[in-house]
């Protein structure tokens, strides 16, 4: 079948691209272990931002803004018809309190501080896409705008303070998009999803008052832990797999001893969430269960509920689009069909601003034996995935 002239054009640029890809592989390289072995955690990302803004300012036709929300760093690449449209592309670059036990030549140097996430993927990602476009801007139509943002991992969301900063003014984008590794899949494919992707995160403190003593004469004293206990049990049925929404606690403390009942007991836990209504009722039902529980036993139970990430929303539009130029540049059979994800992400303030499509970058082989999780000590990568993912967020940044 003879090919239109539409199909031609994509492929010429497809191809271009992908020379470019290979060009600045060697160099993404370098940056993602220089960037890796010297991990900066949220709030503190000092070195890695001024690495990022010295590299953009080496490419051509490209404005760098700094200090945005901190340590935040954009990019501004203007093409031609500058003002028709504009496109943003983000980056993450904060590291987690992980110790690091790969034996690999760019482990990091940082004790306890650790690329776990893949953050180091996405700022080196996003580097070489700003090289790729660069080198294309005389072709390019409209503005492209490359935001590397401060702590996703930790709230106060990154995301957020760069929008309140103004991130998305001057020139506001059309239209954004963010990847994240995926070590389940394998390198060199990549997943999408349209609509509700990934859930909402809150974080909930429990502080339950009780009247602590001497464990032998329970007459005297109200047990906290008692309480905790029953409030744990009462909490449960709030977790719906097929809303689906959760509610789990990973910390409990009390500083008693087994002759001792404390006054006090700490439980900390998250909450999940697709549905904003939901969330908010899911708050409510917390925060009377608890409080009635407590009361009910004669001690009392203080409520903290910190509002974390919002759903990830994926424009229908925007996903589908992205989806099919993915097929064009990489071929259909390396794209994947993702299932929702109980995790959250903070890109997420970005999709309830802009259509916005979030995918995700494969990164596993096992093969190699990279097999490992997101936010363990043995993460790590298989590097080829950063050609194809470069050359593929530029595509996606040009149509």
């Amino acid at each position: 079948m003879l090919k239109t002239k539409s199909e031609l054009s994509n492929k010429s640029v497809i191809d271009r691209i992908k020379a470019l890809a290979a060009k600045y592989f060697p160099r993404v390289i370098e940056l993602r272990r220089q960037i890796h072995a010297n991990p900066e955690l949220s709030w503190e990302e000092f070195q890695t931002s001024k690495l990022v803004a010295d590299e953009l300012q080496k490419l051509d036709g490209i404005e760098v803004l700094t200090g945005i929300a901190k340590n935040g760093v954009v990019g501004i690449l203007k093409g031609k018809n500058p003002s028709s449209r504009c496109t943003a592309l983000r980056a993450d670059m904060d590291a987690l309190p992980i110790l690091e036990q790969n034996a690999v030549d760019y482990c990091s140097k940082n004790t306890g501080k650790m690329h776990a996430c893949g953050h180091d993927v996405h700022t080196a990602n996003l580097l070489g896409v700003a090289m790729i476009l660069s080198e294309l801007r005389d072709e390019m139509e409209g503005t492209i705008k490359f935001i590397f943002q401060p702590s996703e991992e930790k709230i106060p969301s990154g995301a957020g303070a760069m929008i309140k900063a103004g991130v998305l003014e001057n020139p506001r984008p059309d239209r954004i998009f963010g990847l994240h590794v995926s070590p389940e899949l394998e390198a060199g494919s990549f997943g999408f999803h349209s609509g509700r992707f990934m859930a909402s995160s809150d974080e909930i403190y429990l502080t339950v008052i009780g009247k602590g003593g001497h464990a032998a004469q329970i007459q005297h004293v109200v047990s906290p832990l008692l309480i905790a206990a029953e409030i744990l049990l009462a909490l449960k049925p709030l977790t719906d797999l097929d809303l689906p929404t959760v509610l789990s606690f990973g910390k409990i403390e009390a500083n008693g001893a087994t002759n001792v009942i404390p006054d006090n007991v700490e439980i900390a836990g998250t909450l999940r969430c697709f549905d904003e209504n939901l969330r908010a009722e899911r708050h409510e039902k917390i925060r009377a269960l608890c409080e009635s529980i407590a009361t009910k036993n004669g001690g009392k139970c203080e409520v903290n509920i910190l509002k974390g990430y919002p759903v990830l929303l994926n424009n229908e539009t925007v996903t589908a689009n992205a989806k099919q130029h993915a097929a064009e540049f990489t071929g259909a059979e390396n794209i994947i069909e993702m299932p929702i994800r109980m995790g959250s992400e903070d890109f997420a303030y970005y999709t309830h601003e802009l259509p916005a499509c979030f995918y995700r970058l494969g990164v596993g082989n096992k093969e190699k034996g990279i097999t490992s999780g997101i936010h363990t000590p043995t993460f790590n990568v298989d590097e080829t995935a950063l050609q194809n993912s470069i050359g593929l967020m530029s595509w996606l940044a040009l149509k």
